[in-house]
């Protein structure tokens, strides 16, 4: 039985009840957030003050969740003649029209609070907006769900919320098109965090390590001619240098390593994928649940990568994007899917594009000359370092630029090694990498814009670059054959003419 007979959208819905405690954790948070500098203040020094400062904060707190349940009580949606019509406010009203076919993605999102009180965010993305444009914040999960069916053409069956993925699009007729689900397993998801995303990890230690550094110097260092970071280096320089030194690096990847395990955990645990004609539905989570649904039609670009340990194990992290209106919100829109091995990375771009996976053609690499060119650029900054060691008398420490310059020229080395471009009819593919080698997939008729250029110094070789512009954003290609690049080019813009199918 399909559920949305049982919802009335074509008529005002409201948010549930049970989203006015949603009204009032918000309030508490929103003004926590904002006020935690006085009250570590209130609670470290003490002032006569206090009184006056409580006051302000229970004030603003009182201004804030009035303001947020007008919001509650001001907001309805509905669908009407495929459109999606949110109207709020009581002063200053405003209505939000949204064509259905103009969605490209409707996620469920169930944050900690919403898990204590069982309702579900429901956000919607379409292509004109550079955030969220539509927030439905506290409807429970059936109606989420006949909600996000309603939205995206699909029917749906419901039986328990911890089976989303398995029971959301049940078949109807043995006429209708067979579900396919896939579950990425714990293993998988252990085997994807010990694998993945060593440096983006480690920098965010590093800057979380900055910024308790920074609190300690504020509490602990009244002087300001001495800091937290002098005491570190002048009393444990000698001791780095030797076994404390090693134990501590030994330490810090061991912590890296844990700490991007734990959070790829959290952040995907329970991840199923069911795969329909045309559709996508994704749900994961621990702490924080989501469900995401994505039309194929909608999808822009799909990309999936591997490295050497991921491709030991066949394993791969594919990233379908969507589009995306600023460089701020690509990582938004789309879907992550981590771990999947090589029949599940066919089976999922067979239902994107109804066409079988591209692999083993013919393919055109970059001329050799640039990394002749990247090379000369790396001698700038490396001749500028060991000058002004030079002048600083620490030329010792020079054998440490040598080394940086030695492994990023090996790094130059193998990115143009893995580098290869392939264009077939329907598709064109991308292949670049240093560790992680990405491979992004970009549909011919997905092409907005192209354009050739070709400079100085690449005239001379006869290479150019060629940028194609799509809604998800920009492909280069780099230092390939001028010719090979104009006949690339002209065979593009007669497919983009030629083809009836639409980007969006």
């Amino acid at each position: 039985m399909n559920q949305n007979s049982n919802y009335h959208f074509n008529e005002p819905n409201r948010l549930d009840r049970k989203a006015l405690f949603l009204v009032i954790a918000t309030s508490i948070l929103k003004v926590a957030r904002a006020a935690w500098p006085i009250l570590a203040i209130i609670l470290v020094k003490g002032s006569d003050r206090n009184f006056y400062l409580i006051g302000v904060i229970l004030l603003i707190t009182g201004a804030t969740f009035i303001t947020k349940l007008i919001d509650y009580f001001y907001f309805t949606y509905q669908v009407i003649h495929d459109e999606l019509i949110i109207k709020k406010g009581w002063l200053n009203k405003s209505t939000t029209v949204v064509s259905l076919d103009k969605i490209h993605e409707v996620n469920l999102n169930q944050k900690f609070v919403h898990k204590l009180i069982g309702l579900y965010v429901v956000n919607i993305d379409t292509a004109g907006s550079a955030k969220t444009e539509i927030e439905i914040n506290g409807i429970d999960f059936k109606r989420a769900l006949a909600l996000k069916d309603k939205l995206t053409f699909k029917s749906v069956d419901f039986q328990d919320d911890n089976q989303i993925v398995e029971n959301e699009l049940a078949t109807e007729t043995l006429h209708e098109e067979p579900v396919k689900n896939i579950t990425i397993s714990i293993l998988s998801l252990i085997k994807i965090g010990f694998t993945r995303n060593y440096f983006q990890t480690f920098g965010l230690l590093i800057a979380f390590s900055f910024q308790i550094i920074d609190q300690i110097q504020d509490f602990f260092y009244t002087d300001k001619s001495t800091n937290v970071y002098n005491d570190i280096f002048s009393s444990s320089y000698k001791s780095y240098l030797g076994l404390v030194g090693v134990i501590m690096f030994l330490a810090v990847i061991l912590l890296v390593i844990v700490f991007n395990l734990l959070r790829t955990l959290i952040t995907y645990y329970n991840y199923k994928i069911q795969l329909k004609k045309e559709h996508i539905t994704v749900s994961y989570g621990l702490t924080d649940s989501h469900i995401v649904a994505v039309k194929a039609n909608k999808v822009q670009l799909f990309l999936y990568q591997q490295n050497y340990f991921q491709k030991l194990m066949n394993l791969f992290e594919i990233k379908i994007k969507q589009v995306a209106s600023s460089e701020d919100n690509k990582n938004k829109k789309g879907i992550v899917i981590p771990g999947a091995n090589y029949l599940e990375l066919k089976e999922i771009f067979n239902i994107i594009f109804t066409k079988s996976l591209i692999e083993n053609q013919s393919f055109y690499k970059p001329h050799k000359r640039v990394i002749l060119l990247k090379l000369m650029w790396l001698c700038i900054p490396s001749l500028v370092a060991l000058i002004s060691l030079y002048l600083l008398n620490i030329f010792t420490l020079a054998w440490v630029v040598l080394v940086l310059f030695t492994l990023i020229s090996i790094m130059i080395y193998t990115s143009y090694k893995n580098e290869k471009f392939i264009y077939t009819d329907d598709f064109i593919i991308l292949r670049k990498g240093f560790w992680d080698i990405t491979t992004v997939n970009l549909p011919v008729y997905k092409i907005q814009n192209i354009s050739i250029s070709q400079s100085y110094f690449q005239e001379k070789n006869q290479t150019g670059s060629l940028n194609l512009q799509t809604a998800a954003g920009v492909i280069t290609l780099m230092y390939y054959d001028f010719n090979l690049l104009q006949q690339i080019t002209n065979d593009i813009l007669y497919k983009i003419e030629k083809n009836k199918h639409s980007w969006m």
